[in-house]
């Protein structure tokens, strides 16, 4: 069975350090029409209340409410905390996508 979702622990470090200046332990994980190449990841404060077939995957410091419509196309996602010499953000791998665009952050399934 696939894990729903996987978090190598630079991103969970990252995760923690933001719930500690923001107002939410919470955050929505979903997938948005757009960007190159269809289909983009949004990961965003979450202050609502979670509908009934998001996915709550609890952490130490926080939680990602995985989207119930997003779900089919984010089982198995990995993020990763990626750094190098133009910057630092998440990078993320998907079984699910048929193609991805060079940024990494939009994909097609």
């Amino acid at each position: 069975m696939k894990n729903l979702l996987t978090l190598c622990d630079k991103t969970i470090e990252h995760f923690s350090k933001l719930v500690k200046t923001s107002n939410t332990t919470d955050y929505l994980l979903s997938v948005k029409g757009g960007g190159c190449n269809g289909l983009k990841y949004s990961i965003v404060p979450f202050f609502e209340e979670k509908e009934k077939y998001d996915e709550i995957i609890r952490y130490k410091d926080f939680n990602i409410i995985i989207c119930g419509k997003s779900l089919m196309y984010l089982i198995g996602l990995k993020i990763s905390w990626n750094e190098d010499l133009f910057g630092s953000g998440l990078q993320f791998e998907n079984p699910n996508a048929n193609s991805n665009c060079g940024c990494g952050e939009t994909f097609s399934v």
